[in-house]
């Protein structure tokens, strides 16, 4: 199981932490710039970075997981039914 589903993993993964750092360089580097011009303290620094921080983890994490399930893999086939499309749940009824 672990080996099927860790391509899955890495593929989301790595672009996760890729677009965070990233995402996160600038961020911190605009906000030193807003500090500059707008006298920001250290603290209120901080708490702004880590709340766009956090907003920028979040959307880079749903944003690749539905890219990465999206990817083609060679082993394995990734399929997300809803519940009512169920085989079993159909062959229940009848």
């Amino acid at each position: 199981m672990i080996r099927a589903i860790l391509p899955v993993w890495w593929a989301w993964q790595w672009r996760v932490l890729v677009a965070v750092f990233l995402a996160n360089m600038a961020i911190f580097f605009l906000l030193l710039l807003l500090r500059l011009f707008l006298g920001l303290s250290q603290e209120s620094l901080i708490i702004i970075n880590n709340l766009f921080s956090l907003g920028v983890t979040i959307y880079a994490s749903i944003y690749f997981l539905a890219y990465a399930l999206g990817l083609s893999y060679p082993h394995i086939r990734i399929v997300i039914l809803p519940k009512e499309a169920d085989p079993y749940r159909i062959a229940a009824r009848k």
